[in-house]
C-alpha cells in the first residue's frame, strides 16, 4: 500500500472515531438517496457514503460511513460518524466542510485530507 494511501485510511478511520456516531446510528427519516464517493489508489480503495440522517432536533442530520478495503477485501468495519449536511457540503462536528457534487466529494485544504477529491462510486 502506497504511503499516501494509509495516511488517507487512517485519517478518515480518526474522523470517524472521533464523531463517535458508530455504524449503528439509525437510519429511519432518510430522506435523499445516499451518495457515494471512492479514492483509489493500487491495490486500497476507500469508499464514503454520505447520506441524510435526521434526527430530532436536528432536521439537516447526515452521516458519513466510510469503508476501506485492500485487494477487494475489507480492511475494517465500516465507521459511521454523525454531521450535517447542507447544500453541496457534508460538515462534521468539529466544522470540517467536505464539498459534494454529483461526481466528487472534495476535502478543505488545510484538513486531514488537505483536498483530496474522490470521485462518485456506487455505494456498498
Amino acid at each position: 500500500m502506497k504511503p499516501h494511501a494509509l495516511i488517507v485510511l487512517a485519517s478518515l478511520v480518526f474522523l470517524a472515531a472521533c464523531g463517535g456516531g458508530g455504524s449503528d446510528a439509525a437510519s429511519e427519516g432518510s430522506s435523499a438517496p445516499a451518495r457515494c464517493y471512492e479514492l483509489v489508489e493500487g491495490a486500497s480503495r476507500a469508499v464514503v457514503k454520505v447520506e441524510s440522517a435526521p434526527a430530532e432536533g436536528n432536521p439537516d442530520g447526515g452521516r458519513i460511513t466510510v469503508y476501506s478495503y485492500v485487494d477487494g477485501a475489507e480492511e475494517f468495519a465500516p465507521e459511521t460518524t454523525p454531521g450535517r449536511l447542507e447544500a453541496g457540503a457534508f460538515v462534521y462536528g468539529d466544522g470540517t466542510r467536505l464539498e459534494l457534487t454529483d461526481s466528487s466529494l472534495t476535502w478543505p485544504a488545510g484538513s486531514l485530507l488537505d483536498g483530496a477529491v474522490f470521485t462518485a462510486t456506487s455505494c456498498p
